[in-house]
């Protein structure tokens, strides 16, 4: 949200004064009391396994129209998915598809598969889409769209003209039309950034050996729609691997949950808007995962398409994988324990956090709550874990998780007392829920709202430790083998541009160098990125400065080279939100590091210590000065603090990096980046002639 620029589609954040009475001083709350039906046991997401001999999982993919089951006479947009040996054509056989495609799919594969995708597009055209009417995007009307691997280390290699068959990597610049929309509708001045392809595209992913397990998961990425199209319902999630990849020392009866939070926004006539507003929530309601509008319309909040189910836990606990599959809306998320649907207790019950964006938490021996939040990038509030000293580092416990769109996290849950220790299951209930968040002063507010309803019963036998011993040497943030991944994608990587073809607008940032991105406000469009860079003396790089504008008006791009041999190279980037709204920085094809303040100072290139790794992190607001401008930053006005990240970079190709809240990425807050290879310039012979 943002409502101090001219001539653009705003939501002023005056909209809400006539409901001030239910927002000020807390968040809205939505089904936080009376009616609490629960829409029966959760259901997992269905699931399409790799073949373990051929080391693929070969799948037709079709995006299209699907009733959201548990919201009678609702459609929404979703992938049918089926194995592409029981597909004829473009089409799934009868009986061989996902239940539900609403609420989600899974996708199982393991490090060194091939995910293979015909992917089709059966989508309508776009009724109601703000950046369809703007020049240049009138093609968006048709509704095109693709697919991108979130957090996946993979290749996003597009075909060579030469190809005999166009296999696309986990390439965001390609859009496939749907031809019964109509021929693609480009004028001069049409911003198509990428391959256009007409009804479907083929995709061939290669997982490197090395990549790490975890969770994932996959959504469109058609810039200028990606907000309608995945708050219409279009999206599922991959996991690699298994949970005891990193708990080597699971029990047998610890049960694994995926959990898809999808929110919808339904109209009174049953229509859906696709272009989620914040500000749809007035009225409160006494249904559980549901808010009322002033209109009649209804926004829905579901866990694997079901609203409000009952998740079952024994003794033991459970593994949850919770993926927020939100378009823009932030999950603040708690568990309480509650008597007759209600919360009974004031407080929220401890979990250990596993896993962040697919890769698991070992924290350091010694490490702080403080530090620990920071270098989590705020997205959990540490608290010790009950039962474990303090002086060991064996797991990390928190009452709440603060999870933007697109973040992941994997929790252990099981049953507590009053003092959060580890009890049997004793018939005890709570809910999940998420408690509300509020994005700033120029921001938006995410309504309160219960999500499920927890029953701790069943196997009451053999109480459970204190705490998981999460193991990974090998794919936590000090293990992680960029090298390895670079070395698995040779081949994608030697097909890129090599560096020194690229002259000097291509070359490594010098030693103490750091990139200073910018996330505001540009004077033309709602929001945009812009750069600078920053000496090893902390001053800003003469020349250097681009100006904050929209992608994608402005070509900007950072274009950095691997080292020789295509061996991975460490960039420390600062990130600077000149708002009065958090944002959400979010880098395709790699993982990073959010930087404690002690090591801030001197970082060395090529250092990678420890830490937690992530693909996206909140960038807070500013104060009440920022206005969006770099001016602002510059004189002072604007307090904010800024994110310090390192980043590998390993994989070549070209990518992008965002804000995703997609709002904001749909509005331009978004930018590329070429990571070129390192392949030696050839030879040139002599000119006998030539004279120096």
């Amino acid at each position: 949200m943002m409502n101090s620029l001219p001539n653009v589609k705003k939501r002023f954040f005056g909209k809400v004064g006539l409901v001030l009475p239910l927002l000020v001083g807390s968040v809205l709350a939505v089904g936080m009391g009376g009616r609490f039906a629960a829409a029966g046991e959760l259901t997992d997401p269905p699931v399409f396994t790799s073949d373990s001999q051929s080391r693929s999982l070969d799948l037709l993919m079709i995006a299209k129209p699907a009733a959201v089951t548990a919201l009678a006479g609702v459609t929404g947009w979703a992938y049918e998915i089926c194995l592409r040996k029981y597909s004829a054509g473009n089409a799934c056989l009868a009986g061989k598809t996902n239940a539900n495609p609403y609420g989600g799919a899974r996708l199982q594969l393991n490090p060194g598969d091939t995910l293979n995708v015909h992917f089709v597009n059966q989508l309508p055209r776009i009724v109601d889409s703000a950046h369809s009417e703007e020049p240049g995007g009138e093609f968006l009307a048709q509704n095109p769209t693709n697919i991108h691997t979130h957090g996946m280390l993979v290749s996003p290699n597009r075909p060579s003209p030469s190809a005999s068959q166009a296999l696309f990597g986990d390439s965001v610049f390609v859009l496939t039309f749907n031809s019964a929309n109509g021929p693609p509708e480009f004028m001069p001045s049409s911003h198509v950034h990428g391959d256009v392809r007409t009804d479907t595209t083929d995709y061939q992913i290669k997982i490197p050996a090395s990549h790490p397990s975890g969770l994932f998961w996959f959504h469109p990425h058609a810039h200028g729609i990606s907000l309608n199209q995945i708050s219409a319902g279009l999206s599922g999630i991959i996991t690699i691997g298994q949970v005891d990849d990193y708990l080597p020392g699971m029990a047998a009866n610890i049960g694994v949950r995926h959990l898809i939070l999808k929110d919808i926004q339904v109209n009174a006539d049953k229509s859906v808007n696709d272009e989620e507003d914040p500000d749809f929530c007035t009225v409160p309601s006494s249904v559980a995962g549901v808010c009322n509008s002033d209109t009649g319309g209804k926004w829905y909040f579901t866990v694997n398409g079901q609203l409000n189910p009952t998740i079952s836990v024994n003794s033991a606990g459970q593994i949850w994988r919770i993926t927020n599959a939100s378009g823009s809306a932030t999950y603040e998320l708690q568990l309480s324990k509650s008597r007759n649907g209600k919360s009974a207790a004031s407080g929220a019950m401890p979990i250990q956090v596993l896993s962040i964006d697919g890769i698991s938490v070992t924290p350091a021996a010694g490490i702080s709550q403080g530090e620990l939040k920071q270098i989590g990038g705020a997205k959990f509030r540490p608290v010790a874990c009950p039962g474990i000293s303090a002086r060991t580092p064996a797991a990390v416990c928190a009452t709440s998780l603060h999870m933007m769109p697109a973040s992941r996290a994997e929790i252990w849950v099981v049953n507590r007392d009053g003092q959060g220790n580890v009890i049997r299951a004793d018939g005890s209930q709570a809910i999940f829920k998420s408690v509300g968040y509020a994005t700033g002063w120029n921001g938006d507010e995410w309504p309160a709202v219960n999500l499920a309803q927890v029953n701790f019963s069943g196997n009451a036998a053999g109480r459970s430790s204190a705490a998981l011993e999460v193991f990974d040497h090998k794919h936590d943030a000090g293990g992680l083998q960029f090298n390895a991944i670079a070395e698995e994608l040779a081949a994608a990587n030697q097909t890129v541009v090599p560096s020194w073809a690229m002259g000097a607008a291509c070359k490594p940032l010098p030693s103490g160098w750091k990139r200073r991105i910018f996330f505001g406000y540009p004077l033309s469009s709602n929001f945009g990125i812009g750069f600078e860079l920053v000496d090893e003396y902390g001053h800003a790089v003469p020349g250097s400065f681009q100006d904050v504008s929209a992608f994608p008006d402005a070509a900007k791009s950072i274009c950095l080279p691997l080292a020789g041999g295509n061996a991975p190279v460490y960039e420390h980037w600062q990130v600077v939100n000149l708002t009065g709204e958090d944002h959400n920085f979010h880098i395709h094809q790699t993982k990073f590091r959010v930087l404690a303040k002690g090591e801030i100072a001197g970082l060395s290139a090529g250092e990678n210590v420890g830490g937690i790794l992530q693909d996206s992190v909140p960038v807070l607001t500013g104060n009440t000065g920022c206005d969006g401008t770099v001016a602002s930053w510059r004189s002072g006005a604007c307090v904010t603090a800024p994110v310090e990240v390192e980043i590998p970079f390993a994989i070549a190709g070209d990518f992008v990096f965002h804000c995703h809240i997609l709002e904001h990425e749909d509005g331009g807050m978004m930018a590329t980046v070429r990571v070129a290879s390192s392949a030696e310039a050839p030879m040139v012979p002599a000119n006998p002639h030539q004279h120096f």
